[in-house]
């Protein structure tokens, strides 16, 4: 795996803010961001063998499992804080992942504001997979769109 600084960087700001979260872990008896970084981990694994060993070959410069689930983590929460939009009977048809995600936020909104307080939560909710898969794709989509970030 070889990345880009700039991907270093995402994946810097991924850490700081999935680390800042450590808080989650320590509610009641349920490791609630240990549990969500954990359905985010089985679900990229699965993607890239769903793939049939051809994603290394196809990405050879991507971030590794761990990088991609902590991502799905800190931005699905963001995403919660900011919009969030999930219904029960969405469940069949998008991650679990996701919902997990809402419900933490339901439930701890202001302990998770306090632990992101030194975090862009705007930045969090707009982190794109593909810039940690496949940069050069990433930046073209960015031109594409004339929003290169």
């Amino acid at each position: 795996m070889k990345l880009n600084p700039d991907q270093r960087a995402i994946i810097a700001r991924i850490n700081s803010a999935f680390d800042a979260l450590y808080k989650l872990d320590n509610i009641g008896l349920t490791p609630l961001r240990s549990m969500l970084f954990d359905f985010n981990k089985t679900d990229e694994k699965n993607h890239r063998s769903m793939l049939d060993n051809t994603f290394k070959e196809h990405h050879p410069n991507t971030a590794s499992i761990t990088d991609c689930a902590k991502l799905f983590t800190v931005k699905h929460i963001a995403d919660a804080l900011i919009n969030p939009k999930w219904e029960i009977k969405d469940l069949l048809r998008i991650k679990k992942s996701c919902i997990y995600s809402q419900s933490i936020v339901d439930n701890y909104r202001e302990k998770i504001r306090e632990c992101w307080k030194e975090q862009d939560i705007d930045y969090l909710s707009k982190l794109d997979y593909l810039s940690l898969v496949d940069y050069d794709l990433y930046i073209k989509h960015q031109l594409e769109q004339g929003k290169r970030s």
